[in-house]
């Protein structure tokens, strides 16, 4: 049974999309923290919850710190596990310890907040406090060791700060021991019929299985929006 985890789960669209094509897996740990900030010491309580014993213990422990911070309910949370199980729901990646997860994951999905790279947004990128996420998606990638992991984003990523920033992000990758294959997707293309491109990142340990991997290919648009109504 394939073992997967993500981050900035959201509504869980990866777990939604492995319980349409009924494929067996167990979602190990979702992680989303709903858009809440706290005005805490970040490496200071990751620290803390280093040191803690059991991955329920820091679960609930970033829950306390929750509660005592801020008065925002996690929405989010309450949407996923009303849809979907797992074993653990964490409420920010900033405090994961994916030590606890080390080599027990298949495949670890995760998008970091695309605001900061959004045609639409400031595109402030990652001097962005919300774009800092980026790193601790790669800090938890090189902690868990995932046999695959997939990072999604808004195309405008590969234009913003004329391609650096790009080139930062795939350094930081670089060196975690995995062969990249990226590509720039448009939903027109695989039967929604709306204008979405997003650039996704499939990463894999095994390099013979990277070099079978191919993206899927464009397919014709059967649908307009007139029939999901």
């Amino acid at each position: 049974m394939l073992k997967i985890a993500t981050v900035f789960s959201g509504i869980g669209a990866f777990k939604f999309a492995l319980k349409r094509l009924n494929f067996p897996h167990k979602t190990i740990f979702a992680c989303d923290n709903s858009d809440i900030n706290l005005t805490i010491d970040y490496d200071k309580e990751l620290k803390t919850i280093k040191c803690l014993k059991s991955p329920k213990e820091k679960e609930e422990y970033c829950y306390k710190l929750y509660e005592n911070n801020s008065k925002k309910h996690n929405f989010i949370r309450d949407t996923y596990l009303a849809n979907y199980k797992c074993d653990y729901f964490f409420k920010d990646i900033r405090l994961l310890d994916g030590i606890d997860f080390k080599r027990q994951i298949d495949i670890l999905v995760g998008g970091s907040p695309c605001q900061s790279f959004s045609q639409i947004g400031r595109q402030m990128g990652l001097s962005d406090t919300r774009e800092t996420l980026y790193y601790d998606y790669a800090r938890i990638i090189q902690e868990i060791k995932p046999k695959v992991f997939i990072y999604e984003n808004v195309s405008n990523l590969l234009r913003h700060d004329k391609g650096k920033t790009w080139n930062i992000m795939q350094n930081v990758f670089g060196p975690l021991g995995y062969v990249l294959k990226y590509q720039l997707l448009d939903n027109r293309n695989y039967n929604i019929p709306q204008d979405r491109k997003r650039i996704f990142i499939v990463a894999f340990k095994n390099a013979h299985f990277a070099n079978n991997f191919e993206f899927p290919k464009p397919e014709k648009l059967k649908f307009s929006m007139q029939d999901f109504f």
